[in-house]
């Protein structure tokens, strides 16, 4: 099971980090976002070291969402030295998320 952020370790362990931080934007409702759990796990294990994969709900950190106009979901935000690289929104097939990371 992935890390779910709050926003204390959203600053601490995604802003305030020189590693690659995927982050997945997600709300309990989305059955999509249920589908990229399984997904989200096999990449977290892939990339171990090279990665740190976390979950963020956003009915409850609705702001952090706000701040990256989160609008859609499941949404993937990639992130290098606390610096937004880019987005990936829609449920997407685990060899197209991989393409994207471009690690």
């Amino acid at each position: 099971m992935l890390f779910e952020l709050d926003k204390e370790s959203f600053q601490n362990l995604v802003l305030n980090t020189d590693q690659y931080v995927l982050v997945d934007f997600f709300a309990q409702w989305c059955r999509g976002c249920e589908a990229y759990e399984e997904i989200l796990e096999e990449i977290s294990e892939d990339y171990y070291g090279k990665l740190k994969v976390y979950k963020l709900n956003i009915e409850n950190e609705s702001e952090i969402a706000d701040s990256y106009d989160v609008m859609s979901l499941p949404t993937l935000l990639l992130f290098k030295d606390g610096k937004l690289l880019r987005e990936l929104t829609g449920l997407q097939s685990k060899k197209t998320v991989e393409s994207w990371l471009k690690l």
